[in-house]
């Protein structure tokens, strides 16, 4: 008997092995959505597995309820200006804030309606990230880093020792936060912000996300197809081998093995062993992708002229 059970096991495996043949063992596929806009989206985000919400050129504000089958206008977007929204950010079902020039704009009723909070800046806000139901940061143009402890009422500028342009920023925890931008810059604060002290990336080109899996392993991605990954909380960082050379725009990991990012003309990549091998991944999108958000075992994927892709 337990002869035969051996056997079955050996057959098993082999069927399993025969049917997840390709590059790729994890089985996620992307599948395109009505959006309703022609606009290029920046940022998406979802406060659980049903409600999320996406923001863009013209003002555009988009929501969902049903996993991000079904897109339409938020009921409160005509409050806000027609900017372009770089980012958005929800922290429970009813409270958000949207990122633009300048200007944060905060809703406390689901986005029904909107209000604008002092930024304390004229310039560009790039990036957004939230580490608790009241506590986030704001990251943009000339070293541009603001930070809020209580959600939003009060922004106030940090010491940045930077002036590039920042793209993106990242919490681990409520201390340990990295910031990438122009020219290689990147940025970390071991103390929730009291201190940014700047890391080597050892480029001099974009870069345009950071996710950090834990607080050792991380990866940045920028232009030209270039991924970066730290196995030591950013105190070296080393390039990963990437197929294909078009600008990545974000990059997000579900643990140290299993990440994608996403870039130019619809590109999607993918790793199951920490980027030491990038795959490219089957995509119906032919535009710039431009952020990617995972919650648990669904995701979605924005970018030009109103692409919206989901999975689960």
């Amino acid at each position: 008997m337990r002869k035969k059970n051996y056997f079955v096991l050996i057959l098993l495996c082999g069927s399993i092995a025969y049917l997840g043949c390709s590059q790729d063992t994890v089985q996620f596929e992307w599948k395109k959505v009505e959006s309703g806009t022609s606009e290029h989206l920046y940022g998406v985000h979802f406060v659980d597995a049903k409600r999320g919400w996406a923001v863009g050129t013209e003002g555009v504000v988009l929501a969902t309820n049903d996993g991000g089958t079904t897109w339409a206008s938020a009921s409160g977007a005509k409050s806000i200006s027609k900017d372009t929204l770089t980012q958005v950010n929800f922290t429970t079902p009813n409270n958000g804030w949207i990122v633009s020039i300048g200007t944060v704009h905060y809703t406390g009723s689901g986005g029904k309606s909107w209000n604008l909070q002092n930024a304390s800046t004229k310039r560009g806000l790039l990036d957004l990230h939230f580490v608790s139901t009241t506590e986030g940061w704001a990251v943009g143009g000339r070293g541009t880093i603001l930070h809020t402890q209580n959600g939003g009422a009060r922004w106030e500028s940090q010491r940045s020792p930077s002036e590039k342009h920042l793209w993106s920023i990242h919490f681990v925890d409520t201390q340990h936060g990295w910031i990438v931008g122009e020219e290689g810059e990147v940025l970390y604060t071991p103390d929730g912000g009291e201190r940014w002290l700047q890391q080597q990336s050892g480029v001099e080109q974009p870069l345009f996300a950071v996710h950090f899996a834990n607080l050792m392993h991380g990866w940045i991605v920028g232009s030209n197809g270039l991924i970066l990954h730290t196995a030591d909380g950013g105190k070296t960082w080393h390039r990963q081998k990437n197929p294909v050379k078009h600008s990545l725009r974000d990059v997000v990991f579900h643990n140290e093995s299993e990440g994608w990012a996403v870039g130019e003309k619809g590109l999607i990549l993918h790793t199951t062993d920490g980027g030491t091998t990038w795959h490219r991944y089957a995509t119906p999108a032919k535009h710039n992708l431009q952020d990617i958000y995972l919650f648990k075992n669904s995701g979605w994927i924005v970018g030009a002229k109103g692409t919206i892709l989901r999975s689960d």
